[in-house]
């Protein structure tokens, strides 16, 4: 397991956490907030969400007493499952975003909402090549 399969961490954010000692994704999720807040680039928020996915991760690797016959078999395919969930959330609401633009009555109106829409599009292709991308190696 890599920093970089803890959602909201790419490239330079596991290079920040690492050159600040947390290597691994158990130290990000023994790290205080605080600490990660303190790195460049990372908030307060951020360094919460990424503990409490750090957190998530190095629970679902720990083996359970009662593993359910179905679920995914490693953390990769577990976080392509999520991601590929939030694809589908958002090409919905996408969908419904560009059904409101074209029943907008202003022309305002239906520039943001077509642009709302083009984020979430963009989005949830972003999340299918994610899980693609996880799935595959």
């Amino acid at each position: 397991m890599e920093l970089l399969d803890i959602a909201g961490v790419g490239p330079v954010t596991a290079r920040l956490l690492a050159e600040a000692g947390m290597a691994t994704v158990a130290s990000v999720a023994g790290a205080d907030p605080v600490t990660m807040a303190a790195i460049r680039r990372i908030g307060p928020a951020k360094a919460e969400s990424i503990k409490m996915e750090a957190q998530r991760l190095v629970a679902t690797t720990e083996p359970g007493p009662n593993s359910e016959p179905g679920t995914p078999a490693t953390d990769r395919e577990q976080r392509a499952k999520e991601l590929q969930k939030q694809a589908k959330q958002l090409r919905k609401q996408a969908r419904r975003q560009s059904k409101k633009a074209k029943s907008a009555k202003s022309k305002k109106q239906r520039k943001r909402l077509s642009n709302e829409a083009a984020k979430l599009k963009k989005a949830a292709g972003k999340a299918r090549r994610k899980a693609q991308k996880l799935l595959a190696g």
